[in-house]
């Protein structure tokens, strides 16, 4: 005879109805509305022009970054918030201070949208999922 026990909680397997059902909900309104379609595709061609095209704007595109321009990055990203030079680490790479003031406020940009993400209020629900949006936000 069992006297006591316990209950592990397992996590929920992931269910895609509630994606499969706004999916098929904007492709009604869509087919309704063709207009509805042009801010997806003037973001699809946004993404296009600014990181696949060649010739439309100055500059290689986003495929074909030099070996030097990833090594930079490598070094901008070891030098964050200037945490390596602070520390006197033995491998803190030398960059230009120009370029890390930049990139440290890029990325500080980047983080005040991460307040966004803490928003779950119970009484007042959002309207549109925040996740994707701060993700959007990023290439502003």
């Amino acid at each position: 005879l069992i006297q006591t026990g316990f209950d592990v909680p397992e996590p929920a397997v992931i269910k895609p109805g509630a994606q499969i059902l706004a999916i098929s909900s904007v492709g009604s309104k869509v087919m309704a509305e063709p207009i509805r379609s042009l801010p997806l595709v003037a973001w699809i061609l946004y993404i296009y022009v600014v990181f696949f095209s060649d010739g439309i704007l100055p500059g290689a595109n986003a495929l074909m970054l030099e070996q030097r321009t990833w090594e930079e990055v490598r070094d901008l990203s070891i030098n964050f918030f200037l945490v390596s030079p602070l520390l006197h680490l033995p491998f803190s790479p030398v960059v230009h201070p120009m370029l890390e003031g930049i990139f440290n406020l890029l990325l500080s940009w980047a983080a005040m949208f991460a307040g966004f993400l803490s928003d779950e209020r119970e009484d007042k629900p959002n309207l549109l999922p925040t996740l994707p949006i701060v993700a959007g936000m990023q290439f502003l």
